[in-house]
């Protein structure tokens, strides 16, 4: 029991003081880690590392990684997909007592998403500056003018997070000069 309660500081410890005081649990440090893991998949399969787990409690409810490439499909956002899923496999499209971690800042699409599924905790790791619309350009699903509004706790594993996307995009932009000095 005391390993269990040691280990869970440590996990909150990991998510970064301004997380715990917005409320972070070791639960859902845990869920983050969790993301990470399917990000790192995502990447090894050539898609952007991003993930992002769907769960009530402790129970995972649905995960899923972006998978663009993968199906063509310009929805295949890792959170918009396991909300889907989350949905279909509950039965029910409203979430309220699910919450959502992902690896990074959900764009527009997502944080609508979000809120039409009226997931109740929304935890995000890396801010996204160019697309993020929970707190970087908008902040969506806190709008006032909304029908649900969902605590959204940023910054979990922040820096974890944000080292996969950039690992992620250095690697590619290293492949495109290998690919064009070998073409040229």
């Amino acid at each position: 029991m005391r390993r269990t309660r040691r280990r869970g500081a440590v996990a909150v410890r990991l998510a970064g003081p301004e997380a715990v005081r917005r409320g972070a649990r070791a639960v859902d440090v845990g869920m983050m880690l969790r993301a990470m893991t399917l990000a790192r998949h995502a990447a090894r399969r050539g898609e952007v590392p991003v993930g992002a787990v769907v769960y009530r409690g402790r129970e995972v409810v649905c995960e899923h990684a972006n998978d663009r490439e993968a199906t063509g499909d310009p929805t295949g956002h890792a959170e918009l997909v396991a909300m889907r899923e989350a949905g279909r496999m509950r039965g029910a499209w409203r979430l309220t007592d699910c919450s959502l971690a992902v690896t990074l800042e959900p764009c527009a699409m997502c944080a609508g998403a979000i809120v039409n599924a009226r997931i109740g905790r929304v935890f995000f790791g890396a801010h996204d500056p160019k697309a993020g619309a929970c707190g970087s350009l908008w902040t969506i699903p806190a709008d006032g003018r909304l029908n649900h509004r969902p605590p959204i706790v940023a910054g979990i594993l922040a820096r974890a997070c944000g080292r996969q996307l950039t690992a992620f995009f250095a690697e590619r932009r290293r492949a495109a000069r290998r690919q064009g000095t070998a073409a040229g």
